[in-house]
């Protein structure tokens, strides 16, 4: 007689790593941990760990996801235009996702996307006519400048309203003009502030070039 009872599959799983890093990205950088991640799931530790080895290695694919999402310059324009370009869509991307830049900067590598962008940024600058050091340090600047002002603040903004106050008030005996200068840039989120500083940047670049050919022979 044949025997028709239907055949064991097991136990399905209980998640997958899609399902871990959707959560991941629903919970935000701010408040990620593999805690809040399991909770949310409604998984163990141990579930978690067949996924993904380490906290590191979500974070990682997390912000590489994100990344990956957004749209950035592409290489084939004036490098002045696309450093500018980048520095302002790494900022937006910041703005938009807090706790993003304290992300970046835990991992213990550059996410897979960060290091493209920066090859073609440097690969802009180097078509331009710059060398290797003023290469590297244009294209590190597009993106630590638009990075730092996050970084410099413990909670997932940079904190404007407070830093303006502490601008007026503070003891040390700032000339007026300097004072003022702070008072009147300080934005939250500080996007012309950051812009200004990547102009600087840029115009500090220029002139470097400008030496570089007048010194070749």
């Amino acid at each position: 007689m044949t025997d028709v009872r239907p055949r064991r599959t097991g136990r399905p799983p209980l998640t997958d790593r899609a399902t871990l890093l959707a959560a991941a990205r629903e919970i935000g950088f701010a408040d990620l941990t593999v805690g809040t991640v399991t909770a949310k799931v409604g998984v163990k530790y141990s579930t978690f760990y067949r996924h993904f080895s380490s906290y590191e290695a979500l974070l990682s694919a997390a912000v590489d996801e994100v990344l990956a999402e957004t749209t950035f310059p592409e290489p084939a324009q004036p490098w002045r235009t696309h450093i500018s370009g980048t520095s302002a869509a790494m900022f937006e991307l910041l703005h938009r996702n807090p706790g993003l830049a304290h992300a970046i900067v835990a991992l213990p590598e550059r996410p897979d996307r960060l290091v493209t962008l920066f090859r073609q940024t440097s690969e802009v600058l180097l078509e331009a006519g710059f060398d290797g050091k003023d290469t590297v340090l244009g294209a590190t600047g597009t993106f630590e400048l638009a990075i730092m002002p996050w970084i410099d603040s413990p909670g997932p903004t940079p904190g404007g309203v407070t830093r303006r106050e502490q601008a007026r008030v503070t003891p040390e005996p700032l000339d007026e003009r300097v004072r003022e200068a702070i008072v009147n840039s300080v934005e939250d989120p500080p996007t012309g502030w950051v812009a200004d500083k990547v102009d600087l940047m840029i115009d500090g670049l220029e002139v470097r070039l400008a030496r570089s050919r007048a010194a070749r022979p």
